[in-house]
């Protein structure tokens, strides 16, 4: 079982043994998956498909296009509707809500705590229109020196792609770098990368997804 340490404690953590810093954003950054599952809802409902709520934790770390393709595949292929479609329409969507996202700020301390002093990135299952829109809203654009998302990688989470493109574009090893995730599939990704990861869901406010259930 991981170890659970306080962000304080992983400052410490982060002095004494790594170089680089590599942050998720949905559900680690962002307190977005709330914004997320609405969006998806919405999205599905303009096609008259019923979102599968009770899987939106199985979706995460997947891109909008993949699950879109899982949702269509498995609950609800409609005649003449593409998952590039209903990808698009999700994102519209969160465009429209993207002022419910709000940071979580127990990221945040550390973000700012190492900004100019370490290479921090972003790597993301979301395409990088999205991933700057959410950036610029939330003001996070200029803490990171690299952004890496869906767009960038062939092979998204749990593949380690995503984290190891980060980490030659900080121009560290993966041993220099610790990740910040809280999805099963960036988890993994992070490990898959030969990198320490962090897992930030203990950290979060308790979410409002337990009250849309």
């Amino acid at each position: 079982m991981d170890q659970v340490l306080t962000p304080e404690e992983v400052v410490l953590k982060i002095k004494s043994s790594f170089s680089a810093l590599i942050f998720d954003l949905d559900g680690t950054l962002a307190d977005s998956n709330p914004t997320h599952l609405e969006a998806w809802t919405r999205a599905c409902k303009a096609f008259g498909i019923e979102y599968p709520r009770d899987k939106f934790y199985y979706f995460a770390g997947l891109s909008s296009l993949k699950i879109a393709e899982e949702i269509l595949k498995t609950y609800g292929k409609k005649e003449g509707i593409s998952a590039y479609d209903l990808s698009a329409r999700k994102e519209k969507e969160f465009d429209l809500l993207q002022e419910k996202v709000k940071p979580i700020e127990p990221v945040m301390h550390i973000v700012r705590h190492f900004y100019g002093k370490l290479p921090m990135a972003v790597g993301t299952g979301r395409l990088r229109n999205s991933t700057v829109k959410t950036l610029d809203h939330l003001d996070l654009t200029p803490y990171f020196n690299v952004i890496v998302t869906a767009d960038d990688v062939k092979h998204h989470k749990p593949k380690p792609d995503t984290f190891l493109l980060c980490a030659q574009k900080m121009g560290v090893t993966s041993q220099d770098c610790l990740v910040f995730e809280d999805a099963q599939r960036g988890l993994e990704a992070a490990r898959n990368a030969g990198m320490e990861v962090i897992d930030v869901t203990h950290w979060k406010p308790q979410m409002k997804l337990l009250n849309i259930f």
